[in-house]
């Protein structure tokens, strides 16, 4: 067994003098690093898990009791919250919850029933008192789970039951004082859920007659509409959507100049103004088929045609003496005249397009746009017009693409009224991050999986020809084959000096075929 180990040890020896200083460094760092892995992972396993004992929160008092029991015990805990809570190992938590409720600790942990267990000779008055503390412990613990709330009292008054009707219902008020988290604002959303649980959870209680309060004497109003709420969250998503499309149009920009210019030449400030307005109309459009002569078209016509002539009879009677007649009144010719009469109808029924639009409009879109530029010069230069005139070229089509929806067609002195290029030196260079650069921690994970692959293919290739080294040693098969085939002597009659001389001259050339080569140029220049 040690003469194996010997072996083993005198073969790893051999294989590690093979590697260059590099790879030995390397190995031992490779090394190194799953030691220390193993042992943190270790470590880290060997740690015990906590756990709550309670998930409601706990008085510093009632935190101080539980910590002197776990002392006195020699438990592990630890404490959370600020005070509030405290952890033990999660394999000992139900063990030490049931010790401490044998001991009455916590005494808010739970509600204690035994105060109902037994209602002999107890007065009215008694059991109200005993309900209304009741009922504001179990308010208090239901406040106290909001988020952003460390604690809560309440205080209530309860209306007085009365067989006598009244006009006027009598209500309970409620007033509670919440302590707010250091660093915690609650927001209007969960003040509203405050006076919704108190209001829901007392009898006859309605939010007017609640009244809620920080620890620091701020009162805490309810509100009845989510408008203003509605309004800023609005803004908040304008102006999100408004700066998204400034921080393109610069990056597009900078992107463009700063490849030509140099990224530290160029800097691009752009401010748009947005109509966020959303616009549902309907349309309804009459036109004439023929827009040249504005006429619809004809699909009915009916023309009517009426003539009459001839010679009318005179009146009959004399002048001013008939009943109706007026005495004295000339009377009318007696000859009869000529008349003719024409009567002309065309009746033309036109159809024309009646066009129904429903118009939704874009709430996005850009009204005006302003882009400035500032360009550095060359060192000890300045910036020629061509040059210049180029930027402007380039913003001016921005420009120009950017207001194409709203309909206008502006000129060029228009466009250079919402661009303007600057070529200034620089006081202070501005930063580019390179975009292409990868995260160090990646670079270091990566790095690390690669160490490991390489660490078990290493591992993999030395323990696959120890085997293989091990099989050829223990094989005497094998090792007989290795060995070299010895070649007898030739037989020789005679046995005298010159045959004895031939042999040992045949043994060294088979030997040691240098030496024999060396001794036989030597005999050869004594020659």
């Amino acid at each position: 067994m040690n003469e194996r180990i010997a072996l083993y040890r005198e073969k790893l020896g051999a294989k590690w003098n093979q590697f260059s200083k590099k790879q030995k460094w390397m190995i031992a760092g490779i090394s190194l690093f799953l030691l220390l892995s193993l042992g943190l992972y270790i470590f880290i396993a060997s740690q015990p898990v906590y756990k709550p004992l309670y998930n409601q929160r706990l008085s510093e008092q009632e935190i101080g009791a539980i910590k002197a029991e776990l002392d006195s015990k020699k438990i592990p805990y630890k404490i959370t919250g600020n005070g509030t809570g405290i952890e033990v190992p999660e394999k000992m938590a139900q063990d030490v919850i049931v010790d401490l409720a044998a001991q009455g600790i916590p005494s808010e942990a739970g509600f204690n029933t035994e105060l109902f267990s037994s209602t002999l000779g107890m007065t009215d008055r008694q059991f109200d008192v005993m309900k209304k503390e009741a009922l504001q412990q179990e308010l208090k613990k239901l406040l106290e789970r909001v988020k952003g709330v460390r604690s809560a009292q309440v205080m209530l008054t309860l209306p007085q039951e009365s067989l006598w009707v009244t006009q006027t219902a009598d209500t309970a008020t409620a007033s509670v004082v919440v302590d707010v988290e250091p660093g915690t604002t609650l927001d209007q959303k969960q003040i509203n859920s405050l006076y919704l649980l108190v209001s829901r959870s007392v009898p006859k209680l309605p939010m007017e007659a609640i009244a809620i309060m920080d620890q620091y004497s701020n009162p805490l109003e309810r509100t009845d509409g989510n408008d203003s709420e509605a309004s800023i969250s609005n803004f908040k998503q304008q102006e999100e959507i408004k700066a998204e499309i400034e921080k393109k149009i610069q990056q597009n920009l900078y992107n463009l100049l700063g490849t030509i210019m140099g990224r530290d030449k160029v800097i691009v400030h752009t401010f748009i103004n947005m109509n966020f307005d959303k616009e549902n109309r309907v349309e309804n459009i009459v036109e004439a088929p023929d827009k040249e002569n504005n006429e619809g078209l004809i699909i009915s016509s009916q023309r009517l045609s009426k003539a009459f002539s001839g010679q009318g009879a005179p009146p009959g009677g004399i002048a001013g003496t008939g009943d109706n007649a007026v005495p004295s009144y000339p009377g009318a010719n007696t000859q009869g005249t000529n008349s003719q009469y024409e009567e002309l109808n065309d009746t033309i029924n036109r159809e024309v397009n009646r066009i129904t639009r429903n118009v939704v409009m874009s709430p996005y879109k850009i009204d005006d746009i302003t882009i400035n530029v500032g360009v550095e010069p060359p060192a000890g230069g300045q910036l020629d017009d061509a040059t210049i005139e180029s930027i402007k070229q380039v913003l001016r089509n921005v420009v120009r693409v950017t207001l194409s929806n709203s309909g206008l067609e502006l000129t060029q002195e228009e466009l250079d009224q919402h661009i303007s290029v600057l070529p200034r030196e620089f006081s202070g260079k501005v930063n580019v991050a390179d975009s292409t650069s990868l995260n160090p921690a990646l670079l270091w994970t990566v790095g690390g999986i690669a160490a490991l692959a390489l660490a078990a293919v290493a591992f993999l290739l030395i323990r696959r020809r120890r085997q293989n080294q091990l099989q050829e040693t223990d094989d005497p098969e094998l090792m007989d084959a290795q060995q070299p085939l010895e070649i007898p002597d030739l037989m020789y009659q005679e046995d005298n000096d010159q045959v004895v001389v031939r042999k040992q001259l045949e043994k060294l050339a088979r030997s040691k075929p240098d030496e024999f080569v060396v001794l036989l140029r030597t005999w050869l220049a004594e020659d």
